[in-house]
């Protein structure tokens, strides 16, 4: 979590510093810092989810690895907060091995396999922010002394897998250069630009919702070969935009037609071999009424599947 003080950038926020963060920025980091915008929440619960499993992936990780494990989580579902200098950060845990001492336990939940595949290479590499965070959280260590080991313990469908690692003097060396950087930035009012990218988008709506008149010339700005290739990329997208809502159009016209004809059947056979199931499931009402998921699936001979999801 963010240092709730602002006096230190935390382990999760330097990747956003380095700039390789999928959550955060460093023009979303000054904003926060400077003038005590924070970023609007994900769309998901995913993290909600992690935070609940948690205690059970510290229970195994402590049989898995047969070491002690702290927990950092308090009574009231808070973390401690720890500081070393411009560094700070909230572990989920300590964990203690007799030869090494001391270590920052970190855990992760993947719920997609698409996801471990894509960003975790399978299970055989943790993403570049997952390592950062981690290292960071070792050089911290009890405020005072750096930790001289540290482990992400992963969890994606029952299984977990360990990342045991050691301390990077170069990167943690890195850490401090960049946080001095930014640190004097916020003090001398130096905004950084805004990156344009997606993760951006939900501040930017935030702190610019409202118009001023202002007309700002692309060529002037940016140059005439980068405007154009600008003009260039709006053309496309409103392309794209066209298409891709003709489509959603076709999709759902198509898919109320077919479940207006299979009704409660399971499966409808048309000509060709083309078939058509309808799969039906309960959902939860966890943040949302409770419903019934139905996705309607085609089956094209020698073509590649198409799905419908109502």
């Amino acid at each position: 979590m963010p240092d709730p003080l602002k006096q230190t950038i935390s382990a999760t926020e330097m990747s956003g510093l380095l700039g390789v963060s999928p959550y955060v920025t460093k023009w979303m980091l000054y904003q926060r810092f400077a003038h005590g915008v924070e970023a609007p929440g994900p769309d998901h619960n995913r993290l909600d989810w992690g935070t609940k499993m948690e205690p059970l992936l510290l229970d195994q990780a402590a049989a898995d690895l047969r070491l002690e494990v702290a927990t950092n989580r308090q009574a009231d579902g808070s973390q401690i907060y720890v500081r070393r200098g411009l560094l700070g950060c909230s572990r989920d845990a300590d964990i203690y091995d007799p030869q090494r001492g001391p270590g920052a336990l970190e855990t992760k939940c993947c719920f997609d396999y698409k996801i471990l595949m894509e960003q975790w290479d399978g299970g055989k590499t943790p993403p570049r922010q997952h390592e950062i965070q981690l290292q960071q959280q070792m050089f911290v260590g009890d405020g005072t002394k750096p930790y001289e080991w540290g482990c992400i313990a992963l969890w994606c469908g029952g299984d977990m897998t360990y990342f045991q690692r050691k301390p990077m003097p170069d990167l943690w060396a890195k850490f401090n250069e960049e946080a001095e950087q930014f640190f004097e930035d916020v003090k001398a009012g130096r905004e950084p630009e805004p990156f344009g990218s997606p993760i951006e988008v939900p501040l930017l709506k935030q702190l610019f919702a409202t118009p001023t008149g202002e007309i700002i010339n692309g060529t002037e700005l940016l140059g005439e070969i980068e405007a154009t290739k600008l003009a260039q990329r709006v053309v496309d997208t409103e392309y794209q935009r066209t298409v891709r809502l003709a489509a959603e159009k076709i999709e759902k016209e198509t898919q109320a037609k077919l479940l207006a004809i299979i009704k409660d059947a399971d499966e409808l056979e048309l000509p060709q071999g083309i078939r058509v199931k309808v799969n039906r499931s309960a959902r939860a009402g966890y943040s949302v009424k409770p419903t019934v998921v139905t996705t309607v699936k085609a089956h094209i001979p020698q073509q590649i599947d198409g799905s419908f999801n109502a």
